[in-house]
């Protein structure tokens, strides 16, 4: 370190030399680096994997500043970086880790962006600072790994007696889905290894009285999800009948209308009950919460559903929504033979 003391009018100045984080050519060192660990979503290493830094401009990744390639383990490094705020993306070579297959892709992957996006605008800045190395930068590749978790209460009317109290969740976009058991007695709830995605969450319980049924939706990205509300509530009911077009009417006791549940696929331990019409087509199906479906099993060969009405107007897509203590009515099921 040089010293140079100035002394004028009484003051003594020090100005300290080549103390800051550049070079003598004014230029910032390239001295800071980025490492971790390249995962698969299945928790294997991923090996030879390519690892990119960009550059942030405006928030987003940029142009590339340095490049490495993950080793058996799943390590990486890249070395050489200046100071100031970098996106680290990663593209998978092979199919699967270290032990496990390691033939190339037959066709690009996509890049995985930190800390597990493949939506650039979501990918998360690194600070890097001179002359320091960055450590822990870990990415798991898509598709997410399951090691997230959605946490919260289920609640349920005053002075009623629950048991055989459970949760399914599921949804829509081919996530994981399953059963967790409530044994909380105040109604806390944590599911346990969940991926990113829309879920769809449905407890239900029963009492004396009958079930009651909750439903509640979150989104799950990047971190765990917590304090998710569930209320349990009395179910809703859809009531209807069966309109025949055509000739040679089915035997309307031979029929089973299902709801067929569209937010989740349900358990077969806890499924919805059929329901069977009676002799002038008409049928009720309670105990019903969500979005659903209509189905109808033991049609002669030919036969199908050919649309669903409301009160004369056409449900779109066959998708009919029950809401909490609702009484869905008017709901016509309109079968007939194929053209």
């Amino acid at each position: 370190m040089i010293f140079r003391l100035l002394i004028a009018a009484g003051v003594i100045t020090s100005v300290f030399a080549d103390a800051s984080a550049q070079s003598s050519t004014g230029t910032p060192r390239k001295s800071a680096s980025i490492a971790g660990r390249i995962i698969h979503a299945e928790g294997a290493a991923a090996e030879g994997a390519r690892v990119a830094v960009y550059a942030v401009r405006e928030g987003a990744p940029a142009g590339i500043v340095g490049t490495a390639t993950s080793s058996y383990d799943g390590r990486y490094e890249v070395t050489g970086l200046p100071p100031g705020r970098f996106v680290v993306g990663v593209t998978p070579q092979r199919l699967r880790g270290f032990g496990g297959d390691s033939r190339r892709l037959t066709s690009p992957a996509a890049e995985t962006l930190y800390p597990g996006t493949t939506d650039r605008m979501k990918a998360q800045p690194i600070a890097v600072f001179d002359g320091t190395a960055t450590e822990g930068i870990d990415i798991w590749l898509e598709p997410a790994a399951e090691r997230y978790s959605i946490s919260g209460r289920v609640s349920w009317p005053d002075g009623v007696d629950i048991e055989k109290f459970v949760i399914e969740y599921g949804g829509p976009e081919g996530v994981h889905r399953g059963i967790w058991y409530v044994t909380d007695p105040g109604g806390l709830f944590t599911v346990a290894g969940v991926s990113r995605g829309t879920y769809i969450l449905l407890a239900r319980a029963d009492t004396p009285n009958g079930p009651l049924i909750g439903i509640a939706a979150t989104d799950v990205t990047n971190d765990s999800v917590q304090d998710v509300l569930l209320t349990l509530r009395q179910p809703g009911r859809i009531e209807g009948r069966i309109v025949i077009e055509g000739a040679g009417a089915p035997d309307l006791s031979s029929l089973r209308l299902t709801p067929t549940q569209t937010l989740l696929t349900l358990s077969a331990l806890y499924p919805v009950a059929d329901a069977t019409p009676d002799n002038s087509g008409r049928f009720t199906m309670p105990h019903l919460l969500g979005e659903y479906t209509i189905t109808i099993h033991g049609l002669p060969p030919g036969w199908r559903v050919r649309r669903v009405l409301r009160a004369g107007a056409a449900v779109p897509d066959n998708h009919v929504t029950v809401l909490a203590g609702e009484r869905v009515t008017e709901v016509d099921v309109v079968i007939g033979s194929r053209p």
